[in-house]
């Protein structure tokens, strides 16, 4: 499941990069800063079993053979929150920097570049990562067993009369628990619940 992870250990980043030398060297750069950093020379070599990947900031060329850094972003879309994008660029492409902006790119970092600023912009992501943990799919984990279990069952678009008797409950049992699974998760109503699960693997 590629939904929640503890906080604090959302400190991964996912460098892709056919440049063998800018990869190797923003992969040490990383792991010096207690990161860490896993590379890739391309992005089909990223995306093989990526549903499976744990969260984590993605560091981006675009400019790459075979699929590009564009097609990457458009396919991780609905992934967006789990996988904060920075992109390192070098061509000064400015179509294809608005399109990235579209997909959700959150820093732009321009070769050649100091330490300090990729780091910085790591940390951005890193605290998007860590405010996501806080709420949405890593709110899953404060759920109870029970309320884990109706959450499943509200996922087949069952109201509470049909859930309360699937599960041996009263209507009122099934409406307390539906209204705290609500709160823990920080939405506003069962429909984004369900939405949550789904991403966070539980449907």
């Amino acid at each position: 499941m590629a939904g929640a992870v503890p906080i604090g250990n959302c400190r991964r980043a996912y460098v892709i990069d056919d440049d063998t030398l800018m990869r190797n060297m923003v992969q040490r750069m990383l792991t010096e800063a207690d990161i860490t950093a896993i590379g890739f020379d391309s992005c089909e070599s990223f995306l093989d079993r990526h549903p499976n990947r744990p969260p984590g900031c993605i560091v981006l060329d675009l400019c790459l053979p075979g699929m590009g850094g564009l097609e990457l972003l458009e396919a991780i879309s609905a992934e967006r929150a789990a996988f904060p994008v920075i992109v390192l660029s070098g061509t000064g492409d400015v179509p294809s920097a608005m399109r990235a902006g579209q997909l959700g790119v959150i820093e732009f970092v321009e070769k050649p570049f100091r330490i300090e600023r990729l780091l910085s912009a790591v940390e951005s992501a890193f605290e998007q990562l860590r405010a996501r943990e806080l709420s949405g799919v890593g709110a899953l984990h404060r759920l109870t067993a029970r309320e884990k279990e109706l959450l499943v069952s509200f996922g087949d678009g069952a109201p509470n009369k049909v859930v309360a008797h699937h599960l041996g409950l009263s209507v009122r049992t099934v409406e307390v628990y539906r209204a705290n699974m609500i709160r823990k998760l920080g939405v506003r109503s069962l429909t984004q619940a369900v939405l949550i699960a789904r991403e966070g693997g539980y449907l």
